[in-house]
Protein backbone atom coordinates (compact mmCIF):
# COMPACT_ATOMS: atom_id res chain seq x y z
CA UNK A 1 0.00 0.00 0.00
CA UNK A 2 1.58 3.23 -0.79
CA UNK A 3 2.20 5.88 2.11
CA UNK A 4 0.04 8.08 3.21
CA UNK A 5 1.71 11.46 3.42
CA UNK A 6 1.43 12.85 7.28
CA UNK A 7 1.63 16.68 8.78
CA UNK A 8 4.81 15.91 10.55
CA UNK A 9 7.02 15.80 8.32
CA UNK A 10 5.66 19.45 7.04
CA UNK A 11 6.64 21.03 10.29
CA UNK A 12 8.95 19.54 12.51
CA UNK A 13 11.46 17.37 11.17
CA UNK A 14 12.23 19.26 8.02
CA UNK A 15 12.64 22.69 9.85
CA UNK A 16 16.42 23.17 10.36
CA UNK A 17 15.95 25.74 13.03
CA UNK A 18 14.83 22.82 15.28
CA UNK A 19 18.39 21.46 14.67
CA UNK A 20 20.46 20.15 16.86
CA UNK A 21 18.24 19.09 18.58
CA UNK A 22 16.45 15.34 18.79
CA UNK A 23 13.07 15.30 17.95
CA UNK A 24 10.48 13.04 19.78
CA UNK A 25 7.09 11.76 18.68
CA UNK A 26 4.86 11.00 20.57
CA UNK A 27 1.40 9.43 20.10
CA UNK A 28 -1.31 6.44 20.59
CA UNK A 29 0.26 3.21 19.58
CA UNK A 30 -0.79 2.12 16.06
CA UNK A 31 -1.07 5.44 14.95
CA UNK A 32 1.23 5.38 12.67
CA UNK A 33 4.24 6.60 13.92
CA UNK A 34 6.69 4.08 12.60
CA UNK A 35 5.65 3.86 9.04
CA UNK A 36 6.56 7.82 9.03
CA UNK A 37 9.49 7.59 10.50
CA UNK A 38 10.64 4.74 8.17
CA UNK A 39 9.49 6.80 5.55
CA UNK A 40 11.22 10.04 6.33
CA UNK A 41 14.27 8.31 6.78
CA UNK A 42 14.11 6.58 3.30
CA UNK A 43 13.39 10.40 1.62
CA UNK A 44 16.64 11.42 3.30
CA UNK A 45 18.43 8.75 2.42
CA UNK A 46 19.19 7.24 5.89
CA UNK A 47 17.15 3.81 5.62
CA UNK A 48 19.79 1.83 6.90
CA UNK A 49 19.46 4.23 9.81
CA UNK A 50 16.09 2.86 11.26
CA UNK A 51 16.87 1.25 14.46
CA UNK A 52 13.75 -0.92 16.40
CA UNK A 53 14.81 -1.33 19.89
CA UNK A 54 12.36 -3.76 20.34
CA UNK A 55 13.57 -6.16 18.05
CA UNK A 56 16.40 -8.69 19.10
CA UNK A 57 18.92 -7.91 16.16
CA UNK A 58 19.40 -4.27 17.94
CA UNK A 59 18.88 -5.13 21.41
CA UNK A 60 22.19 -7.40 20.47
CA UNK A 61 23.78 -4.66 18.30
CA UNK A 62 23.73 -2.83 21.43
CA UNK A 63 25.09 -5.16 23.89
CA UNK A 64 28.44 -5.58 21.28
CA UNK A 65 28.54 -1.76 20.39
CA UNK A 66 26.43 1.04 22.94
CA UNK A 67 27.04 3.63 19.78
CA UNK A 68 26.82 0.37 17.17
CA UNK A 69 25.09 3.01 14.44
CA UNK A 70 28.27 5.31 14.32
CA UNK A 71 30.12 3.31 11.15
CA UNK A 72 27.36 3.08 9.29
CA UNK A 73 26.37 7.14 9.92
CA UNK A 74 29.83 8.24 9.10
CA UNK A 75 29.91 5.84 6.16
CA UNK A 76 26.36 7.96 4.86
CA UNK A 77 27.48 11.46 6.14
CA UNK A 78 30.16 11.08 3.24
CA UNK A 79 27.74 11.20 0.34
CA UNK A 80 25.08 13.26 2.40
CA UNK A 81 25.55 16.24 5.00
CA UNK A 82 21.92 15.89 6.37
CA UNK A 83 22.31 12.06 8.78
CA UNK A 84 18.84 11.31 10.32
CA UNK A 85 19.01 8.35 12.95
CA UNK A 86 16.00 7.07 13.87
CA UNK A 87 15.57 5.07 17.46
CA UNK A 88 11.71 3.52 17.40
CA UNK A 89 10.81 2.39 20.94
CA UNK A 90 14.18 2.70 22.48
CA UNK A 91 11.86 4.18 25.85
CA UNK A 92 11.47 0.24 26.66
CA UNK A 93 15.24 0.50 27.51
CA UNK A 94 16.39 0.59 31.12
CA UNK A 95 18.26 3.77 31.72
CA UNK A 96 16.79 5.00 28.17
CA UNK A 97 16.87 8.45 28.71
CA UNK A 98 20.95 8.23 29.79
CA UNK A 99 21.18 6.57 26.88
CA UNK A 100 20.17 9.33 24.41
CA UNK A 101 21.78 12.00 26.77
CA UNK A 102 25.03 10.46 26.06
CA UNK A 103 24.00 9.95 22.37
CA UNK A 104 23.23 13.83 22.00
CA UNK A 105 26.33 14.85 23.99
CA UNK A 106 28.63 13.05 21.86
CA UNK A 107 26.86 13.35 17.94
CA UNK A 108 24.41 16.44 17.94
CA UNK A 109 27.27 18.09 15.96
CA UNK A 110 27.04 15.12 13.58
CA UNK A 111 24.15 13.60 13.35
CA UNK A 112 20.60 14.22 13.88
CA UNK A 113 18.27 12.04 15.83
CA UNK A 114 14.66 11.31 16.05
CA UNK A 115 12.89 9.04 18.37
CA UNK A 116 9.34 7.66 18.36
CA UNK A 117 7.37 5.98 21.26
CA UNK A 118 3.89 6.14 22.97
CA UNK A 119 2.45 7.19 26.05
CA UNK A 120 6.23 7.03 28.21
CA UNK A 121 7.98 9.79 26.09
CA UNK A 122 4.97 12.45 27.43
CA UNK A 123 5.36 10.64 31.13
CA UNK A 124 8.52 10.93 32.01
CA UNK A 125 8.90 14.69 31.99
CA UNK A 126 7.36 14.49 34.85
CA UNK A 127 9.84 12.70 36.77
CA UNK A 128 12.98 14.85 36.50
CA UNK A 129 14.09 15.29 33.10
CA UNK A 130 17.70 14.67 32.50
CA UNK A 131 17.36 15.27 28.90
CA UNK A 132 16.22 18.78 29.34
CA UNK A 133 17.09 21.29 26.62
CA UNK A 134 18.39 18.48 23.96
CA UNK A 135 14.54 17.46 22.40
CA UNK A 136 11.43 18.84 20.80
CA UNK A 137 8.60 17.10 21.69
CA UNK A 138 5.75 16.37 18.97
CA UNK A 139 2.90 14.03 18.79
CA UNK A 140 1.28 12.08 16.06
CA UNK A 141 -2.38 12.02 16.15
CA UNK A 142 -4.18 8.92 14.34
CA UNK A 143 -5.00 9.84 11.03
CA UNK A 144 -7.42 13.18 9.58
CA UNK A 145 -9.45 13.10 6.96
CA UNK A 146 -7.29 15.78 4.79
CA UNK A 147 -4.99 13.08 5.62
CA UNK A 148 -6.93 10.07 4.13
CA UNK A 149 -7.66 12.33 1.67
CA UNK A 150 -4.29 13.42 0.63
CA UNK A 151 -4.51 17.28 1.29
CA UNK A 152 -1.19 16.31 3.99
CA UNK A 153 0.15 19.63 2.97
CA UNK A 154 -2.43 22.06 1.04
CA UNK A 155 -4.49 22.58 3.86
CA UNK A 156 -1.87 23.86 6.73
CA UNK A 157 -1.07 26.85 4.49
CA UNK A 158 -4.68 28.05 4.68
CA UNK A 159 -4.45 27.97 8.73
CA UNK A 160 -1.46 30.16 8.52
CA UNK A 161 -2.93 32.93 7.21
CA UNK A 162 -5.59 32.83 9.60
CA UNK A 163 -3.95 32.04 12.96
CA UNK A 164 -0.79 34.53 12.00
CA UNK A 165 -3.41 37.69 11.08
CA UNK A 166 -5.74 36.12 13.81
CA UNK A 167 -8.55 36.48 10.82
CA UNK A 168 -11.11 34.10 11.99
CA UNK A 169 -14.12 35.58 10.74
CA UNK A 170 -12.22 34.56 7.65
CA UNK A 171 -12.79 30.83 8.25
CA UNK A 172 -16.23 30.30 6.03
CA UNK A 173 -14.95 31.65 2.81
CA UNK A 174 -11.79 29.57 2.85
CA UNK A 175 -13.60 26.62 3.75
CA UNK A 176 -16.03 27.58 0.82
CA UNK A 177 -13.42 28.01 -2.10
CA UNK A 178 -12.22 24.34 -1.13
CA UNK A 179 -14.06 21.43 -2.54
CA UNK A 180 -14.91 18.90 0.03
CA UNK A 181 -13.58 15.88 -0.10
CA UNK A 182 -16.44 12.77 -1.25
CA UNK A 183 -18.72 12.37 1.50
CA UNK A 184 -17.98 8.32 1.50
CA UNK A 185 -15.08 8.98 2.79
CA UNK A 186 -16.11 10.84 5.61
CA UNK A 187 -18.54 8.17 6.20
CA UNK A 188 -15.61 5.30 6.03
CA UNK A 189 -13.49 7.32 9.10
CA UNK A 190 -17.01 7.72 10.92
CA UNK A 191 -17.70 4.14 11.15
CA UNK A 192 -14.41 3.12 11.00
CA UNK A 193 -12.38 5.32 13.39
CA UNK A 194 -9.06 6.86 12.65
CA UNK A 195 -6.77 4.45 13.48
CA UNK A 196 -4.89 3.63 10.14
CA UNK A 197 -5.06 -0.36 10.26
CA UNK A 198 -9.04 -0.64 10.70
CA UNK A 199 -9.96 2.87 8.59
CA UNK A 200 -7.61 1.62 5.63
CA UNK A 201 -9.10 -2.33 6.01
CA UNK A 202 -12.82 -0.25 6.03
CA UNK A 203 -14.22 -4.56 7.27
CA UNK A 204 -16.43 -4.70 10.42
CA UNK A 205 -15.20 -8.09 11.65
CA UNK A 206 -11.51 -6.85 10.96
CA UNK A 207 -12.74 -3.67 13.01
CA UNK A 208 -14.04 -5.40 15.90
CA UNK A 209 -11.47 -7.79 16.78
CA UNK A 210 -8.95 -4.73 16.03
CA UNK A 211 -10.41 -2.58 18.54
CA UNK A 212 -11.40 -5.64 21.06
CA UNK A 213 -7.58 -6.13 21.03
CA UNK A 214 -6.32 -2.54 21.62
CA UNK A 215 -8.43 -2.10 24.44
CA UNK A 216 -6.61 -5.51 25.87
CA UNK A 217 -3.31 -4.13 25.08
CA UNK A 218 -3.80 -1.13 26.73
CA UNK A 219 -4.99 -2.48 29.87
CA UNK A 220 -2.62 -5.31 29.75
CA UNK A 221 0.34 -3.49 28.76
CA UNK A 222 0.45 0.40 28.95
CA UNK A 223 -1.48 -0.01 32.13
CA UNK A 224 0.51 -1.97 33.89
CA UNK A 225 3.71 -1.32 32.77
CA UNK A 226 3.43 2.79 33.18
CA UNK A 227 1.07 3.10 36.34
CA UNK A 228 1.04 1.71 39.62
CA UNK A 229 -2.35 0.43 38.93
CA UNK A 230 -3.05 -2.78 40.64
CA UNK A 231 -6.73 -3.00 39.59
CA UNK A 232 -6.88 -3.95 36.01
CA UNK A 233 -10.63 -5.20 36.35
CA UNK A 234 -11.88 -1.91 37.68
CA UNK A 235 -10.05 0.51 34.97
CA UNK A 236 -11.68 -2.02 31.97
CA UNK A 237 -14.88 -1.51 34.13
CA UNK A 238 -14.29 2.29 33.77
CA UNK A 239 -13.72 2.15 30.16
CA UNK A 240 -17.22 0.78 29.15
CA UNK A 241 -19.20 3.10 31.01
CA UNK A 242 -16.99 6.14 30.01
CA UNK A 243 -18.70 5.86 26.09
CA UNK A 244 -22.50 6.02 27.52
CA UNK A 245 -21.10 9.62 29.22
CA UNK A 246 -19.35 11.37 26.27
CA UNK A 247 -20.81 14.40 25.49
CA UNK A 248 -21.63 15.30 29.14
CA UNK A 249 -20.16 16.29 31.94
CA UNK A 250 -18.19 13.72 34.31
CA UNK A 251 -19.62 12.86 37.18
CA UNK A 252 -16.61 11.35 39.49
CA UNK A 253 -19.15 10.96 42.00
CA UNK A 254 -21.26 8.62 39.64
CA UNK A 255 -18.76 6.70 38.51
CA UNK A 256 -17.28 6.28 41.98
CA UNK A 257 -20.70 4.57 43.31
CA UNK A 258 -20.90 2.87 39.97
CA UNK A 259 -17.73 1.28 40.48
CA UNK A 260 -17.60 1.01 44.03
CA UNK A 261 -14.24 2.82 44.59
CA UNK A 262 -13.35 5.80 46.44
CA UNK A 263 -13.08 9.49 44.62
CA UNK A 264 -9.71 9.77 44.31
CA UNK A 265 -8.97 6.25 42.42
CA UNK A 266 -11.47 7.34 39.89
CA UNK A 267 -9.60 10.66 39.45
CA UNK A 268 -6.72 8.61 38.81
CA UNK A 269 -7.83 6.12 36.28
CA UNK A 270 -8.99 8.97 34.49
CA UNK A 271 -5.79 10.77 34.46
CA UNK A 272 -3.48 7.73 33.67
CA UNK A 273 -5.73 6.67 30.80
CA UNK A 274 -5.57 10.59 29.54
CA UNK A 275 -1.57 10.45 29.75
CA UNK A 276 -2.08 7.18 27.36
CA UNK A 277 -3.80 8.54 25.55
CA UNK A 278 -6.86 6.50 25.03
CA UNK A 279 -9.23 9.84 26.05
CA UNK A 280 -8.93 13.33 26.15
CA UNK A 281 -10.24 15.56 28.55
CA UNK A 282 -12.09 19.10 27.75
CA UNK A 283 -12.56 21.87 30.45
CA UNK A 284 -15.08 24.53 30.56
CA UNK A 285 -13.91 27.93 29.57
CA UNK A 286 -13.72 30.33 32.40
CA UNK A 287 -11.97 33.79 32.23
CA UNK A 288 -9.22 32.77 34.21
CA UNK A 289 -8.54 29.55 33.15
CA UNK A 290 -6.96 28.26 36.39
CA UNK A 291 -10.35 28.18 37.94
CA UNK A 292 -11.18 25.91 34.76
CA UNK A 293 -8.90 22.81 36.43
CA UNK A 294 -11.26 22.68 39.83
CA UNK A 295 -14.50 21.99 37.28
CA UNK A 296 -15.71 18.98 36.34
CA UNK A 297 -15.07 18.03 32.63
CA UNK A 298 -15.77 16.10 29.39
CA UNK A 299 -13.68 12.91 28.38
CA UNK A 300 -13.75 11.94 24.68
CA UNK A 301 -12.04 9.31 22.63
CA UNK A 302 -9.21 9.35 20.58
CA UNK A 303 -11.11 6.43 18.37
CA UNK A 304 -14.79 7.68 18.87
CA UNK A 305 -15.26 3.41 17.48
CA UNK A 306 -16.03 2.85 21.25
CA UNK A 307 -19.30 4.74 21.03
CA UNK A 308 -22.25 2.95 19.73
CA UNK A 309 -23.63 4.03 16.26
CA UNK A 310 -27.03 4.07 17.83
CA UNK A 311 -25.78 7.14 20.10
CA UNK A 312 -25.77 9.52 17.24
CA UNK A 313 -25.08 13.02 19.03
CA UNK A 314 -22.30 11.77 21.22
CA UNK A 315 -20.83 9.91 18.17
CA UNK A 316 -21.09 12.58 16.46
CA UNK A 317 -19.64 15.20 19.09
CA UNK A 318 -16.83 12.68 19.58
CA UNK A 319 -15.49 12.96 15.85
CA UNK A 320 -15.66 16.90 15.72
CA UNK A 321 -13.72 17.11 19.47
CA UNK A 322 -10.93 14.89 18.27
CA UNK A 323 -10.58 17.00 15.06
CA UNK A 324 -10.59 20.34 16.70
CA UNK A 325 -8.19 19.24 19.69
CA UNK A 326 -5.97 17.86 16.91
CA UNK A 327 -6.04 21.15 15.06
CA UNK A 328 -5.29 23.02 18.45
CA UNK A 329 -2.20 20.82 19.03
CA UNK A 330 -1.21 21.51 15.33
CA UNK A 331 -1.58 24.96 15.96
CA UNK A 332 0.30 24.79 19.41
CA UNK A 333 3.33 22.16 18.32
CA UNK A 334 3.28 24.51 14.73
CA UNK A 335 4.61 27.27 16.77
CA UNK A 336 1.48 29.73 16.46
CA UNK A 337 0.90 30.09 20.28
CA UNK A 338 -1.09 28.36 22.95
CA UNK A 339 -4.50 27.25 21.37
CA UNK A 340 -6.30 25.29 23.67
CA UNK A 341 -9.78 23.77 23.29
CA UNK A 342 -12.66 23.80 25.63
CA UNK A 343 -16.68 24.11 25.59
CA UNK A 344 -18.59 26.68 27.47
CA UNK A 345 -21.36 25.66 30.26
CA UNK A 346 -23.29 29.30 32.01
CA UNK A 347 -24.79 29.09 35.41
CA UNK A 348 -28.12 27.97 34.04
CA UNK A 349 -26.27 25.19 32.83
CA UNK A 350 -26.78 25.87 28.90
CA UNK A 351 -24.11 25.17 26.86
CA UNK A 352 -22.23 25.32 23.85
CA UNK A 353 -20.21 22.41 22.60
CA UNK A 354 -17.11 23.81 21.88
CA UNK A 355 -14.64 27.16 22.12
CA UNK A 356 -11.41 27.51 21.17
CA UNK A 357 -9.05 29.99 22.80
CA UNK A 358 -5.43 31.35 22.33
CA UNK A 359 -4.06 32.30 26.01
CA UNK A 360 -7.34 33.49 27.46
CA UNK A 361 -8.93 34.80 24.24
CA UNK A 362 -11.77 32.97 22.59
CA UNK A 363 -11.56 33.11 19.06
CA UNK A 364 -13.91 31.04 17.90
CA UNK A 365 -16.74 28.87 19.00
CA UNK A 366 -18.41 25.36 17.61
CA UNK A 367 -21.77 23.94 18.00
CA UNK A 368 -21.95 20.09 16.68
CA UNK A 369 -24.95 19.20 15.86
CA UNK A 370 -26.15 16.10 13.90
CA UNK A 371 -29.41 17.65 11.91
CA UNK A 372 -29.77 21.20 12.99
CA UNK A 373 -30.17 24.06 10.63
CA UNK A 374 -29.97 26.74 12.70
CA UNK A 375 -28.12 28.49 15.47
CA UNK A 376 -29.83 28.85 18.43
CA UNK A 377 -29.92 32.24 19.79
CA UNK A 378 -28.47 31.51 23.45
CA UNK A 379 -25.31 30.40 20.89
CA UNK A 380 -25.75 33.94 18.91
CA UNK A 381 -25.47 35.90 21.74
CA UNK A 382 -22.46 34.15 23.65
CA UNK A 383 -20.11 34.26 20.35
CA UNK A 384 -21.08 38.13 21.31
CA UNK A 385 -20.51 38.55 24.54
CA UNK A 386 -17.22 36.85 24.18
CA UNK A 387 -15.73 39.61 21.86
CA UNK A 388 -18.03 39.38 19.12
CA UNK A 389 -16.42 36.34 17.84
CA UNK A 390 -17.03 33.63 14.79
CA UNK A 391 -19.74 30.75 15.65
CA UNK A 392 -19.84 27.28 13.83
CA UNK A 393 -22.20 24.84 13.26
CA UNK A 394 -21.27 21.70 11.92
CA UNK A 395 -23.81 19.39 10.60
CA UNK A 396 -23.50 16.13 9.98
CA UNK A 397 -25.68 15.68 6.71
CA UNK A 398 -23.93 16.80 3.63
CA UNK A 399 -24.06 19.72 0.84
CA UNK A 400 -24.75 22.22 3.72
CA UNK A 401 -22.73 25.44 2.95
CA UNK A 402 -24.67 28.37 4.85
CA UNK A 403 -23.14 32.09 6.25
CA UNK A 404 -25.72 33.46 8.01
CA UNK A 405 -23.94 36.98 8.55
CA UNK A 406 -20.58 38.10 8.73
CA UNK A 407 -19.57 35.54 12.18
CA UNK A 408 -22.06 32.95 11.82
CA UNK A 409 -22.52 29.98 10.01
CA UNK A 410 -23.62 26.27 9.07
CA UNK A 411 -21.45 23.55 7.53
CA UNK A 412 -21.02 20.04 7.19
CA UNK A 413 -18.48 18.20 9.03
CA UNK A 414 -17.32 16.60 6.30
CA UNK A 415 -16.66 19.88 4.16
CA UNK A 416 -15.14 21.54 7.42
CA UNK A 417 -12.71 18.82 8.14
CA UNK A 418 -11.97 18.62 4.46
CA UNK A 419 -9.75 21.69 4.84
CA UNK A 420 -7.99 21.10 8.63
CA UNK A 421 -4.72 19.76 9.03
Amino acid sequence: MEFIERYMPAWSLEKEILAPKMIFVAGPRQSGKTTLLEHFLDQKGCSSLFFNWDTPKVKALYREDPIFFESQARLLKKKNQDIWIALDEIHKRTKWKDILKGYYDQFHKNFRFVISGSARLDLFRMTGDSLIGRYFLFHLSPFSLSEIGCRAFEDLTLWHGIVRDEKWSDLFDIVADKEPLPYDLWQQMYEFGPFPEPLLKADKVFSNLWHQDYLSLYLREEIRDLTRISDIDGVESLIYLLPKRVGSILSINSLRQDLNVSHGTVSTWLDSLTKLYLIFSLSPWQKKIHKAIKKEKKYYFYDWSYIHKQNKGPRFENVVAVGLNRLCNTLKENGFGPYKLFFVRDLAKREIDFLIAKDETPVLLIEAKTNALKISGYALNMAKKLGDIPIVQLTHKPGVLKKLNHNSCIISACHFFSCLP
